[in-house]
């Protein structure tokens, strides 16, 4: 065991912590509200997991005041500055990251904080940052996006859709987030996502899920979805994909009115000439 005692003291004489006890004394820190104690803490986390856990604790908590001093006024210059230079502190361990997904989720996070505090120019940068390490990773730019439209920045969630350079990749992207908006009951900002769908096959998708998810609520919106959905499936120009959107939709439609399947419907709308 002695050598074993050797090995977890470091060149002072003093016993190392574990990676566990650094954090959960972050956690204590943040709990009292000390954010600036916690960052000289990031030296001592060596694993990536650790050290963004430690990262995501902190922004989170940065958030929060935020959150909480808006509902009593907003900051004070003061305050508003010794946040900024918070965030400036926690760049280099972020940028230190590996792990691309870590790296582009927490730029993406201190870019919404620097909105938030009217730091357009920075914000950009690192929102710019982020997806250029998001790359063709559809869930990352998903979540990217995600929370730029929950914090109302739509203006930004349309800089960021520029800068994905796969459109059909950003258009999966975006069905799935106007999904998630609809089944949380925000039918605008899915609406509005809808209305970002460059492609009228995923367009239709959209429609689909929002209707398979309105059957459940209201048979009428439900079913004026799905005609919304055929008149974008008539665009699609691939006949097996157009096909295929038919019977997605024909399916649905049939069960929402609790109507068997009609097999002619769909023959004779794959056989109608499309404009």
């Amino acid at each position: 065991m002695g050598k074993l005692d050797e090995f977890f003291r470091d060149p002072r004489g003093e016993k190392k912590r574990s990676e566990l006890e650094v954090l959960e004394e972050i956690e204590s820190y943040l709990s009292e509200g000390r954010i600036d104690d916690t960052i000289p803490l990031l030296e001592a986390l060596g694993k990536e997991h650790n050290l963004y856990l430690a990262l995501r604790m902190i922004i989170r908590t940065i958030t929060e005041s935020l959150d909480e001093a808006e509902k009593n006024g907003g900051l004070t210059d003061y305050e508003l500055e010794k946040t900024k230079e918070r965030i400036k502190n926690l760049v280099p361990a972020v940028n230190g990251l590996f792990n691309k997904r870590y790296r582009a989720l927490l730029l993406s996070d201190l870019a919404v904080l620097l909105y938030r505090l009217n730091d357009e120019l920075n914000g950009d940068m690192a929102l710019r940052a982020a997806i250029n390490l998001a790359g063709d990773e559809a869930n990352i730019v998903r979540d990217i996006l995600m929370e730029l439209i929950r914090r109302g920045l739509l203006d930004k969630a349309g800089y960021a859709m520029k800068m994905v350079k796969d459109p059909e990749k950003l258009d999966v992207v975006l069905t799935h987030i106007a999904e998630g908006f609809y089944l949380a009951g925000d039918v605008e900002k899915a609406m509005l996502i809808l209305r970002h769908i460059t492609s009228p096959f995923h367009r239709a998708m959209a429609l689909y899920y929002m209707a398979s998810i309105e059957g459940q609520r209201n048979r009428e919106k439900a079913l004026k979805l799905i005609d919304a959905a055929f008149k974008e499936a008539e665009k699609v120009e691939d006949p097996d994909a157009r096909f295929e959107l038919s019977l997605k939709l024909y399916d649905l439609k049939h069960s929402i009115l609790g109507e068997g399947f009609n097999v002619r419907d769909i023959l004779e709308w794959r056989e109608a000439p499309q404009e």
